[in-house]
C-alpha cells in the first residue's frame, strides 16, 4: 500500500513522534509510505533523516505551490492513501486528492489532540474517514453531529522497547538533570492544557511531606519560560534547586532514573506519555480526562491511578501512596492493544477496507442502510405522511 501523509505543524511533540513511530511501522511491513512536513520545521528535519519525506511550503489555505506538488506526489506514488492531519494539510489535501476524479486516493483526517475543532467543516467534507487516538474524543465528535460511521477509534502505540546496554546511561549518581533520591517526572510539551502549574502546586504539598523528592520535566515548548519563572516564586531555594527543566531530551533514561510518572493534563486525547511510563514498569498518577482512563483501565494493579481533574491534594496523595507501596517494576504488556505493530496492523485493515468501499462506491452511504426492512437495528419506517 501507498501511503502519503501531510503534517503542516511548526514544533514537535507526541503526535509529530507519533507519525514518525507510524511511518516507520508501515515500512517496516513493506509498505510505502511518504511524510509531507512544512520545510524547516522539526518534523521536516528529523523526518528526512528517517523516512521518505517531501518537504512543501504549507504556508496557507491558498498556498497553490504545495497543491500543485501534493497533486503531483498522489499521481506519480500511485498514492492508494492520503493522511491529513492539521488546518492546512487538511484543506490542500483533500482538494489535490479530490481534483483526480475516480482515481483518487482514501482520504483520512487524523485527529490526536482533543481542542475543540472552530469548524466543524473540514471533518465532514474534506475526509472519507476521521480517525481519532481514543473513544472519548470519538464520542466527542459524534455528541457534535457526526456520523458513527465516520469516526473510527485507532488507539495509537510505542515501539518496543529497545533494552540494548549500549541505550543504558549511568544513572546511579546524581547530576544536575538527574538529581538524587526519589523523582517524580513530567513528560511533555510546554503549553497550557499540560498541566505544568499543576504539578508544580502538586510538588509544594509533596515537599511538607517528603524532603528527598525531586520533580523533572521533560520537554520544551511556549509555556516553558512562565513556568520556570513561577517555580522561582513559590519555591525557596533549597527546594528550587530540587525542580530541574531538562528540555526536550530522549525520555528512557529518565524513566528508567524516575519513581513515579505524573501526568496532570486537563485536556489530553490519549497521553503516549503515559504508555512509555507503564512501559517501563512505573507506577503513573494522571487527571481522569479523555482518554488516559482507556490507557490505565488496561495497567497492572496500582500500576494507574486517576484523580478527578484540579484536585491537586488528591493528587499529591496518590503520588505518596504510589511512593509508599514501591512496587516492583514490571513492565506492561502493551503487545495486543497499544503497540506500534498493534496499531499498524488495525490501521491497515482500516485502510483496506475504506479503499474497497471507495472502489465500489458505497463509501459514503451508512452501512446500516442495507435491504433488511426491521431487521436493521438501524431502521426508521417512514412516515406515510
Amino acid at each position: 500500500m501507498n501511503i502519503f501523509h501531510l503534517d503542516c505543524t511548526t514544533g514537535f511533540g507526541g503526535q509529530e513522534s507519533d507519525h514518525l513511530s507510524e511511518a516507520r511501522g508501515f515500512l517496516e511491513e513493506g509498505h510505502r509510505y511518504i511524510l509531507g512536513t512544512r520545510e524547516g520545521t522539526p518534523l521536516d528535519e528529523k523526518a528526512r533523516k528517517e523516512v521518505p519525506t517531501v518537504s512543501l511550503p504549507l504556508s496557507g489555505n491558498m498556498d497553490m505551490v504545495s497543491l500543485r506538488r501534493i497533486r503531483q506526489v498522489l499521481l506519480s506514488e500511485k498514492i492508494d492513501v492520503l493522511v491529513t492531519t492539521s488546518y492546512i494539510d487538511s484543506w490542500l489535501g483533500p482538494l489535490a486528492a479530490y481534483s483526480l476524479g475516480k482515481t483518487r486516493p482514501f482520504v483520512v483526517r487524523q485527529r490526536h489532540l482533543f481542542n475543540p475543532p472552530k469548524n466543524l467543516f473540514p471533518y465532514r467534507k474534506m475526509c472519507d474517514r476521521l480517525v481519532v487516538v481514543s473513544d472519548a474524543l470519538r464520542l466527542y465528535f459524534m455528541e457534535k453531529g457526526l456520523p458513527f460511521w465516520h469516526v473510527t477509534t485507532i488507539h495509537r502505540g510505542i515501539p518496543e522497547i529497545d533494552r540494548r546496554p549500549s541505550l543504558e546511561k549511568d544513572l546511579s549518581s546524581p547530576h544536575p538533570e538527574r538529581p538524587d533520591g526519589p523523582i517524580i517526572l513530567q513528560v511533555g510539551i510546554f503549553q497550557r492544557d499540560k498541566g505544568q502549574h499543576l504539578a508544580l502546586d502538586v510538588f509544594k504539598k509533596l515537599v511538607q511531606k517528603r524532603h528527598d523528592l525531586s520533580l523533572v520535566f521533560l520537554g520544551d515548548g511556549p509555556l516553558l519560560p512562565e513556568v520556570q519563572a513561577r517555580a522561582d516564586r513559590i519555591f525557596a531555594p533549597e527546594i528550587r534547586r530540587r525542580i530541574v527543566f531538562a528540555g526536550y531530551q530522549d525520555p528512557r533514561p529518565f524513566l528508567r532514573r524516575a519513581s513515579v510518572v505524573i501526568q496532570p493534563s486537563l485536556r489530553e486525547a490519549l497521553g503516549l506519555s503515559i504508555l512509555e511510563a507503564l512501559a517501563e514498569g512505573l507506577p503513573v498518577v494522571a487527571f481522569r480526562v479523555g482518554g488516559v482512563p482507556e490507557i490505565l483501565n488496561h495497567a497492572p494493579p496500582g500500576r494507574g491511578i486517576l484523580v478527578q481533574p484540579w484536585n491537586t491534594e488528591a493528587f499529591a496523595s496518590a503520588v505518596l501512596e504510589s511512593l509508599e507501596k514501591n512496587i516492583p517494576r514490571e513492565p506492561f504488556d502493551h503487545k495486543n492493544v497499544f503497540s506500534l505493530k498493534a496499531c499498524v496492523r488495525k490501521t491497515l485493515s482500516f485502510y483496506e477496507d475504506g479503499l474497497e468501499k471507495l472502489r465500489s462506491g458505497f463509501l459514503h452511504k451508512n452501512p446500516y442502510e442495507t435491504i433488511g426492512g426491521r431487521a436493521d437495528p438501524m431502521f426508521r419506517a417512514k412516515s406515510n405522511e
